[in-house]
């Protein structure tokens, strides 16, 4: 009994010595981590203390050359504070190491894209994200990237190119943006005088997306330029045909073009016949009120914003086009039941209390906010 009484007290002496010796050791160690410029440096990047941050890891750098992401968030850092040569140097000194993994290798050349992007070198930059592109095919990342370089400098080819393998990575299918970037294609050969070449390049465009208004508009255009009045028409009638949401963007050139061909009266009917495959067609209703108005059929706008409202309650664009009317045309006496519609809208008689804190309404007096639970915010 004396000895396993004994062999119990030992081992537990054993255990508290352990236990002092490791907690002092670990405190002891955990101080130390502390007080390195890493450490530090790390804690600075938290409070948003940059040129502190900047000091800590050049420390951290000359005290352990080895500390690959001391150097990587030192050249951030550097990016950052706009030292842009700087950060391309600390990063660029690191591709010569000959012991990087691929992991690393994709971090030193991301940080390098950033660094030349932001020193708006961006053919460089490009480059830093193929070299992690041919690292790793599907980098979504460096895709990303590369889709911005390209847009950056307009080379939209590129950026088609670089879209579909993002798209493919991604396992989508972006085929309006693809379009667009065909469009861009397109203008930028009609700009340099081949309106032909564009078009084509636009209707490639719209194989990929047949409602692309850009595309239809990019015609028209191009056939305005040439004096083909006739076929721009016929673009543009094809944007109202197939995406009438959008038809509000040709309207201006449409009423445009139908003047210059003494043909303005037939606007009127273009607009009509949307409205009656889209009687919600607000951008449509719009229009046509502005077109009879032009026409100084004041009863006729009345009709059509009247018609509008039935569709849209809230609108007051349509009210103000009917004061605007009446007053306009002496009818002065009928614009009181739309003003106080107006004023009903815009004004809210009824009082509301607003949390000072958290911005949380409420109708009644109260004094704790049941959102944010402070007390006292509604300054009432």
């Amino acid at each position: 009994m004396g000895w396993t009484i004994f062999t119990i007290v030992a081992v537990v002496v054993a255990m508290s010595a352990l236990i002092y010796y490791y907690t002092t050791a670990y405190r002891k160690s955990k101080a130390s981590e502390l007080k390195q410029p890493y450490t530090q440096a790390l804690n600075e990047l938290l409070e948003g203390n940059l040129e502190a941050a900047k000091e800590r890891f050049q420390d951290a750098v000359r005290e352990d050359t080895d500390n690959l992401d001391a150097y990587l968030k030192l050249g951030a850092v550097l990016r950052e504070l706009n030292q842009v040569v700087q950060a391309v140097k600390v990063h660029q000194s690191l591709t010569v190491r000959s012991d990087l993994k691929a992991g690393q290798k994709v971090e030193i050349y991301r940080e390098l894209a950033q660094d030349y992007e932001q020193g708006k070198s961006f053919h460089k930059a490009a480059e830093w994200a193929e070299k992690i592109l041919h690292l790793v095919s599907d980098h979504r990342w460096a895709l990303q990237f590369r889709v911005r370089m390209a847009e950056c400098v307009e080379d939209y080819q590129t950026a088609f190119s670089f879209t579909k393998k993002l798209n493919s990575a991604e396992g989508v299918k972006d085929s309006t943006r693809l379009a667009l970037y065909r469009v861009e294609e397109g203008r930028k050969l009609i700009a340099a005088g081949k309106g032909r070449d564009g078009r084509i390049k636009c209707r490639e465009g719209l194989k990929l997306d047949k409602k692309c208004a850009y595309a239809y508009l990019t015609l028209a255009e191009s056939y305005i330029e040439e004096e083909r009045e006739s076929d721009a028409i016929k673009e543009l009638d094809n944007l109202l045909e197939i995406n009438p949401d959008k038809s509000y963007l040709a309207f201006p050139r449409i009423e445009e073009l139908y003047y210059d061909q003494g043909r303005f009266g037939e606007v009127e009917q273009i607009y009509r016949d949307l409205l009656l495959k889209q009687p919600k067609n607000l951008s449509a209703s719009k229009a046509l009120a502005q077109f009879m108005n032009k026409k100084s059929d004041i009863d006729g706008v009345l009709r059509v914003c009247q018609q509008a409202l039935e569709h849209h309650r809230d609108d007051l664009w349509i009210r103000r086009f009917m004061i605007r009317t009446l007053v306009e045309n002496n009818r002065t006496s009928e614009i009181g039941p739309l003003v106080i519609e107006i004023l009903d809208r815009v004004l809210d008689e009824q009082r509301f209390f607003e949390c000072k804190v958290c911005g949380h309404k409420s109708a009644k007096a109260i004094w704790k906010c049941p959102r944010c639970s402070a007390i006292g915010s509604f300054g009432i």
